[in-house]
């Protein structure tokens, strides 16, 4: 009885996101062991209805165009603000700024909603399994997947006690 009373899962709070490099999805113009000198770290946080993501990098292709993205059971989902702007022709919200050096120094998205409950959508709530740090290898975020290459993974993590 007093089991039934617990929450399933914690939806407030902050979780760490711990990065692999994806070998499988290298373009083939780019050499598999400068690809794989990629780190990354980052943090999912949410409270009540909201939330952030914020992710830092080395090693990226310098100067690359990245995205970063929820990875769900219903496909990726930009890692930004559900009401963003995805269609402009500037930079998209959830596009990581990479320097020459290959380093993103900081990628801090507010979301309007808490990650750790899932994306809202009008069919309901769609969890997030993960996190993709995605190189575009056609400069430019929004072309076609093929175009599109997975650099490094997190699974969605269990909060922090």
């Amino acid at each position: 009885m007093e089991e039934d009373r617990k929450p399933k899962y914690m939806s407030d709070g902050c979780c760490c996101l711990k990065f692999e490099v994806m070998l499988v999805n290298r373009p083939a113009m780019i050499a598999a062991p400068f690809w794989a000198q990629a780190t990354a770290e980052g943090e999912i946080c949410g409270q009540g209805n909201c939330g952030h993501i914020q992710i830092s990098a080395k090693g990226l292709i310098p100067c690359g165009v990245y995205t970063a993205s929820f990875i769900t059971d219903k496909g990726n989902f930009p890692a930004g603000p559900r009401e963003a702007d995805y269609t402009g022709g500037g930079m998209f919200p959830n596009t990581l700024v990479v320097n020459s050096e290959g380093t993103l120094s900081y990628y801090v998205a507010p979301l309007d909603f808490n990650p750790l409950k899932g994306i809202p959508t009008t069919t309901g709530c769609i969890k997030i399994t993960g996190v993709a740090i995605s190189l575009h290898s056609n400069c430019c975020p929004g072309m076609p997947e093929e175009d599109v290459n997975d650099q490094l993974i997190a699974p969605m993590c269990c909060l922090r006690e």
